[in-house]
């Protein structure tokens, strides 16, 4: 019998997606958790979460598979923010819906940054005056960059205090999941950037408000999580 049959015919063994993960030290998952305990009572129907993703022509970004022992645990690789890619997308949603995507550059600034949320971000939160909102993006440099909170301030934009290395804290890592897997249906691999685009949009136009819903009312549960998990990774 081959190596592959045995791996095979083991019922201990499945080949699976190797899910990405951030290396978390003592520190990261103490902010984690102080995190965890201020917003226990925290209204998330307020925040706006975003992120970026990238997005290539032949597949998903950093997919690995590999054979897993079901029981063990199932490993985790790391993956490094803004790396090469074909296609950057922006995006965000609340309570009260989706943001329009933009697809900004690959080597993003500040500067750019700044636009994507002048063009994207301030029109959504104009046409919901009524309510509060308040602003969740990650660590990024160009995130926390000076001239962006400057330029956050200046425009009367209340930001969340995010922990770093935090994905699985943040909803919209699995609405780019959702996305990524309607995307690439089939294994469907795209020919120029405006093919993926316009199939990125339309995917994006697709998802429904209970399915917005169902990410903004997972917060209370990720939170509960964190603490019982004393700051560490959760299954999000």
């Amino acid at each position: 019998m081959t190596i592959s049959r045995s791996i095979r015919s083991n019922e201990h063994i499945t080949r699976e997606v190797m899910k990405k993960a951030p290396r978390l030290n003592a520190q990261h998952k103490n902010a984690r958790l102080q995190f965890a305990r201020r917003n226990m009572a925290t209204s998330w129907d307020e925040v706006i979460f975003s992120d970026e993703k990238k997005f290539n022509l032949d597949g998903p970004d950093g997919y690995r598979y590999y054979w897993r022992d079901l029981r063990h645990d199932p490993l985790i690789h790391s993956k490094r923010n803004f790396g090469g890619a074909t296609l950057m997308v922006w995006g965000g949603f609340g309570s009260s819906g989706k943001l329009e995507l933009a697809f900004p550059s690959c080597r993003m600034d500040s500067q750019e940054y700044q636009e994507v949320l002048e063009f994207h971000l301030l029109p959504f939160l104009r046409s919901a005056r009524r309510r509060a909102h308040v602003f969740q993006h990650d660590n990024a440099s160009v995130h926390a960059s000076r001239s962006t909170k400057e330029w956050l301030q200046r425009h009367g934009v209340a930001v969340m205090d995010w922990p770093a290395c935090s994905p699985d804290c943040n909803p919209i890592e699995n609405l780019w999941g959702i996305m990524a897997r309607r995307v690439y249906l089939n294994n469907r691999q795209y020919n120029s950037v405006e093919e993926l685009k316009a199939a990125i949009s339309a995917v994006w136009e697709s998802i429904d408000d209970t399915t917005i819903t169902s990410l903004v009312q997972s917060m209370p549960n990720r939170m509960f999580e964190l603490i019982r998990h004393s700051g560490g990774l959760i299954d999000y």
